[in-house]
């Protein structure tokens, strides 16, 4: 047989190449020959003659179909055929299996391997090409479907690709569309003015807020030159400018006064941007304005508020300091003299808790009417805080610091009676008095700024209200170290309370046969640098602020915390504790005491709270309502100081009080002063006749103490019994 119909021989012809290519599969020479010389015609024919070389050959070569003898030495046709099935790149090749066996069985074991036909032997050549030409026609037909199907495939894939583009750019303009809406809408629903003008200044689009604060209309607007409608009215720059800089800069901004079309004048804040298109040529102007009169108004307003107060329109702090800082200098360039006053009105915060916070503003207005009837018209008035005000005063040039302390005396005290006449507020009369500081400046030996001398005028007036008030005080040197002391002493306390630098004594309490029965709790202060500081000098300092209240809630949880250990050892005596008038009715207070007691557990009934008698006339329904709470809770009251205020029988009628105590100032003059002993009779009587318990303070010595052997139920507590120390040795002893 001719070596080009071998499969081993792989170089194909140009003729071959477009001839079905069939590979025949059979170690009969006698069959290859038939089945060569019937296709070669038609196919281009490829032999083998045995397995092995078959599959050899379609490795590099894949034929179009296979004639594929059964019966073969060596590899069977099944063999080859279940190979060639089972790899990917071969299990399509057509396979016609060519056998002499007759038997269904081997027809089907064929079909299932994969086979596509059955020629039988002897062959009939015309059968034989009948049915290879029926296979190589279906098969080409499903290999032009199958490369049909990648062509469809790959339109496929363009068009899901060329879909998903457009469905983007959909999408692209949606949020476009979206964006659009959304400027639109920001651009009419503005409170701003926004207008559009071309390169020559011509209005094309204006929004509603234009149209608003303008008064033109849009279709007004579309007919006129932008330069018309914001000529600017203020001197300093012109709209011509305005337009100049934002065509060479780019933009403009800052503030305009412009007309309306009713021909009102109003201050605007507009911003001037130059806009260029894709193109340089296509330019246009985009302003956006609003209208700032209400800011302006409000402006005025704060700067008013900044120099001035608001109830009575005098100067405030920061106005007076100015026009003083001012007068510092024209003293000391002329080498002259002033003097100011500041008036601070006694007891004023009674004034508004007994007639209200409207009375007290009353007040406030009619003093300022009175100030200013007998002060000089170039006299500076001004109002620096709640009830104090401040008088800047000027005197000729050449007049010396005697004289002006003469006059500053003389005016004062005119004030001083002109204030003292009963004002008539909320239908009833209401006696004023006020305490005046005085300071003549500047000082011969040393300048001092505008706040330095009203801290000194501050102090002056301050030491007059220590004297009781109703009086005019000049300024002495010692007045603002004693200030700067009582400063420095604020600030440290409050530190003090939060690092516990104060510590609680106790002083005992006795009956007539020395039997223990309690205690008072007192408040002592070791500074870390000034050392001890007097009860005496700090508690009246915070009287004076809020410390005061966070002070007592430091030594009311302490006292807590030592009657607690009390209660454990010896539930039969009592500790007392002191606490302000100022806040001893206020509802946060009581809370606090309500709290406490429930925290540390105690019996109530174990403690006493004291509170200054003159106190309670300050706030009496509220007081009345406190001592009913703390009743409630079965905490005991006392009247501390007894005698030294009002000593009214009507409120020890209504208070539900527990305890009264004689003040110390009575105790020691008792057994020379019988004005005092008749006192001590007094409040014992009183004692026994509302079924109040005594406690007398200020027994100093034997003769205190032989006095008041008189009277057996009274309770005594002074220095010749027990003298005050801290809480843990009071606790050794008792032990």
């Amino acid at each position: 047989m001719h070596s080009n119909y071998l499969a081993n021989s792989n170089g194909l012809t140009t003729e071959q190449k477009h001839k079905p290519l069939i590979l025949i599969v059979d170690d009969e020479p006698s069959n290859l020959h038939v089945l060569v010389e019937g296709l070669l015609t038609d196919y281009d024919v490829r032999i083998s003659t045995s397995g092995e070389q078959a599959l050899i050959f379609i490795e590099s070569t894949r034929p179009d179909l296979i004639l594929l003898d059964i019966m073969m030495p060596g590899m069977d046709g099944y063999e080859v055929c279940n190979i060639l099935k089972a790899k990917q790149n071969t299990k399509g090749i057509p396979v016609i299996f060519v056998t002499a066996l007759t038997e269904e069985e081997s027809e089907e074991k064929g079909f299932a391997m994969g086979a596509i036909d059955y020629i039988h032997k002897p062959y009939k050549l015309a059968l034989v090409r009948a049915r290879i030409r029926t296979h190589i026609t279906a098969q080409g037909m499903l290999d032009r479907l199958i490369e049909k199907n990648f062509d469809l495939h790959d339109k496929l894939l363009e068009i899901e690709s060329l879909a998903k583009e457009l469905s983007q750019r959909e999408e692209e303009l949606k949020e476009l569309s979206s964006k659009q809406k959304l400027f639109y809408q920001a651009l009419t629903g503005t409170a701003d003015g926004v207008v559009i003008a071309d390169s020559n200044g011509k209005i094309i689009a204006v929004n509603p807020s234009f149209c608003r604060i303008t008064g033109y209309c849009e279709s007004d607007s579309l007919q006129m030159q932008l330069h018309d409608i914001k000529q600017n009215n203020h001197p300093s720059i012109s709209f011509d400018q305005v337009w100049e800089h934002a065509n060479q800069a780019g933009y403009w901004s800052g503030e305009l006064v412009t007309r309306r079309k009713n021909g009102e004048l109003y201050p605007e804040l507009l911003t001037l941007s130059l806009v260029k298109g894709d193109q340089d040529t296509n330019v246009h102007y985009i302003g956006v304005f609003s209208d700032i009169s209400s800011v302006k108004v409000t402006q005025e307003r704060i700067d008013y508020l900044t120099w001035h107060d608001e109830l009575t329109g005098l100067p405030n702090r920061n106005g007076f300091l100015k026009q003083l800082e001012q007068q510092l200098q024209v003293c000391s360039t002329e080498n002259s003299y002033a003097y100011i006053y500041i008036i601070d009105i006694d007891s004023f915060h009674s004034i508004n808790d007994g007639l209200g916070l409207l009375a007290g503003d009353n007040i406030l207005k009619e003093l300022t009417k009175r100030i200013h009837t007998h002060v000089s018209k170039k006299d500076v008035i001004a109002r620096l805080g709640s009830d104090e005000f401040a008088v800047l005063c000027t005197v000729e040039k050449g007049v010396g610091r005697a004289r002006a302390q003469a006059m500053a005396e003389n005016k004062a005290q005119e004030l001083l009676a002109s204030v003292n006449h009963p004002l008539v507020v909320a239908e009833q009369d209401v006696s004023l008095t006020v305490s005046i500081g005085t300071y003549i400046f500047p000082r011969e030996d040393q300048w001092e700024s505008a706040i330095e001398t009203i801290r000194n005028c501050e102090a002056a007036c301050y030491k007059a209200k220590e004297k009781g008030g109703n009086r005019v005080t000049f300024f002495d040197t010692s007045f603002g170290e004693q200030a700067k002391r009582r400063f420095e002493i604020e600030q440290d306390l409050r530190k003090a309370i939060l690092n516990n630098e104060l510590s609680l004594y106790l002083q005992s309490q006795f009956d007539r046969n020395q039997t223990l029965k309690g205690a008072e709790v007192l408040l002592r202060w070791e500074h870390p640098q000034k050392g001890f500081i007097s009860p005496g000098e700090f508690i009246s300092i915070a009287e004076e602020s809020d410390i005061i209240y966070d002070l007592d809630c430091w030594v009311t949880s302490n006292a807590l915390e030592i009657l607690t250990q009390l209660s454990k050892t010896h539930p039969e005596l009592n500790l007392s504790i002191n606490i302000s008038g100022r806040h001893f009715h206020e509802a946060r207070f009581l809370n606090f005491i309500s709290q406490q007691i429930k925290q540390h557990n105690i019996n109530p009934q174990q403690l006493t709270i004291e509170i200054i008698e003159g106190t309670l006339l300050n706030h009496m329904e509220a007081a009345i309502e406190a001592v009913h709470f703390l009743k409630k809770l079965g905490i005991r009251v006392s009247i501390d100081d007894f005698g030294t205020g009002y000593s009214s029988l009507t409120y020890l009628k209504k208070l539900p009080i527990q305890e009264l105590k004689i003040d110390r100032s009575f105790v020691l003059e008792a057994p020379t002063d019988n004005n005092d002993k008749l006192i001590i009779d007094m409040i014992v009587s009183l004692g026994r006749l509302f079924e109040l318990e005594i406690v007398a303070e200020g027994v100093e010595n034997q003769s205190h103490f032989d006095l008041l052997q008189e009277y057996p139920e009274v309770i005594l507590q002074g220095y010749y019994l027990h003298r005050p120390e801290p809480a843990s040795d009071w606790f050794k002893k008792l032990k």
